[in-house]
């Protein structure tokens, strides 16, 4: 049933065992220097152990001005590549594969004491921060940092490298036009708008030449019908491809709420709300799984011949197999699922059909910056201090 998923891909000259791939996501492991942890590196040996065809990390910033949370993982001197090696090397001792996900987070940074930055003075629209607006210099001084990243990527060791170009982080603000109100050579046209993300493609490419495989996560369009629409995004992944990206994994640009990107209770009815005590999903519509995919069938449709990468709310092994057989994504990435289930890919491979065990509730990544990743509802000591944390006297 799901022998499409198994089959091996491809990404450029890499071969991959199969085509179930981890998707990036934040892990809050690093030292508060953004260095790698002993915890860090125990985690993604667990994942490369799991059986994925690729593993992608969480975003990894290039600049301290770019750190997302507190105890992210850090790319932005040399002092990292140590720690990251050790990483690497663990997975590959464990037959893994992992690109490293590089990133600035714009307006969307929240470390304490650190001003964001961002093309235009536009309040995040999710966390409300008013961010310092970048001159010309420093936006050519961060187009060499993302190059710097890559080069300390090779150095550690990673497969490939993957550009954070969504969800609302400093890349989809340039994109956008509600967030970058520039009249420079930066903001304005549409190829303006584009000018930032190519020049960092380019520079990534230029330093880690023709044979490492280099991705990129594309927001598609703005959550506001207002922003950018989808049709711009599938002209930029043409040219992306035009210049040799090797796979485009597509989401949302700028965004509203991250429920916008990680939406609740995916795939999950009355029956199995009650199953796995998911209460916060009764009384909810029900949410289709493959909730990206209307954008993957906008690359595909768009003339782009570049394998896609499809995340969003996959949620079994048959929807898997229909993504594949249908010709709509070349790979498929899940998120969350691999926070409840390390091994989720490895169980596909032996013969596991059916849904995955997550119920897309969130309650792992309510604690970003503050507690390590984790599926809090695979104990009942884990579920009872995340209401604690969370909702309790200490919560913060």
């Amino acid at each position: 049933m799901v022998a499409t998923v198994l089959q091996e891909g491809r990404i450029r000259t890499l071969v991959l065992k199969n085509r179930i791939v981890r998707a990036a996501t934040s892990e809050t492991m690093a030292s508060a220097e953004g260095l790698v942890s002993d915890r860090l590196v125990a985690f993604y040996e667990d994942l490369a152990r799991g059986g994925a065809g690729l593993i992608i990390t969480g975003h990894i910033y290039v600049d301290r001005r770019g750190q997302y949370t507190p105890f992210q993982t850090g790319i932005h001197d040399d002092a990292c590549i140590a720690g990251l090696r050790r990483l690497v090397d663990a997975v590959h001792a464990q037959g893994g594969t992992i690109f490293a996900e590089l990133a600035h987070a714009g307006s969307q940074g929240t470390v304490p004491g650190v001003t964001p930055v961002a093309p235009s003075v536009v309040a995040n629209a999710i966390f409300g921060t008013e961010p310092d607006e970048l001159t010309g210099d420093e936006i050519e001084q961060l187009v060499m940092m993302f190059r710097q990243g890559a080069r300390r990527a090779l150095a550690a060791g990673f497969d490939g490298i993957h550009l954070h170009g969504g969800n609302g982080y400093l890349i989809s603000q340039f994109r956008s036009p509600l967030t970058n109100l520039r009249n420079d050579a930066w903001g304005g046209s549409a190829e303006n708008r584009d000018r930032f993300f190519i020049r960092v493609y380019e520079a990534v490419r230029d330093e880690v030449g023709d044979d490492v495989p280099v991705t990129a996560r594309i927001g598609m369009a703005d959550v506001d019908p207002a922003g950018l629409p989808v049709e711009e995004s599938v002209a930029l992944v043409r040219e992306l491809e035009r210049r040799g990206l090797d796979a485009v994994e597509v989401t949302y640009n700028v965004m509203n709420t991250y429920r916008d990107n990680i939406r609740p209770y995916v795939g999950v009815g009355f029956g199995r709300a009650l199953r796995d005590l998911a209460f916060g999903a009764i009384g909810r519509p029900y949410v289709e799984e493959a909730y990206y995919r209307p954008f993957a069938q906008a690359v595909k449709a768009g003339g782009a011949s570049l394998p896609v990468i499809l995340v969003g709310g996959v949620r079994s092994t048959a929807m898997m197999d229909e993504l594949i057989v249908s010709g709509d994504t070349d790979f498929i990435a899940m998120a969350r699922p691999f926070i409840r289930e390390p091994d989720i890919a490895r169980q596909i491979v032996e013969g596991r059909v059916g849904p995955v065990d997550c119920v897309s509730c969130n309650l792992c990544l309510m604690h970003e910056g503050r507690q390590s990743l984790r599926c809090w509802r695979k104990s009942w000591p884990d579920l009872l201090r995340h209401v604690r944390l969370h909702y309790g006297p200490g919560r913060g």
